[in-house]
């Protein structure tokens, strides 16, 4: 098989996750590293509107925000914003598309 029919069976099977996947998201997420579709499932963790929206669902997603363990007068002050920025740009990288930014562990 050929670089180029491996690439497009890769475009192939991300496209099945990213349906607007195009050329252009496509080579950004080539540019960070992802090769192979096990690479791009061990990376992809999703979609949002927003860094802060990202880092918000990562957090509750992990269990930190469990009311057991923080209370809402806390985590409703939480600047997401700054928890992407100062803490989970280290693990984490996104690409900006069409209004979507797209996150990826570094860590694949």
């Amino acid at each position: 098989m050929t670089r180029d029919q491996q690439q497009q069976e890769f475009f192939e099977y991300i496209k099945e996750t990213i349906p607007n996947l195009d050329e252009k998201l496509f080579e950004d997420i080539d540019s960070e590293g992802m090769e192979t579709v096990e690479q791009f499932e061990d990376a992809y963790a999703g979609n949002y509107e927003s860094e802060a929206d990202f880092a918000e669902q990562l957090c509750g997603d992990c269990g930190y925000l469990e009311e057991s363990n923080l209370p809402t007068f806390i985590s409703n002050h939480i600047d997401w914003q700054a928890v992407w920025d100062r803490e989970l740009t280290h693990d984490y990288t996104s690409i900006k598309h069409n209004n979507q930014i797209y996150f990826f562990s570094r860590h694949f």
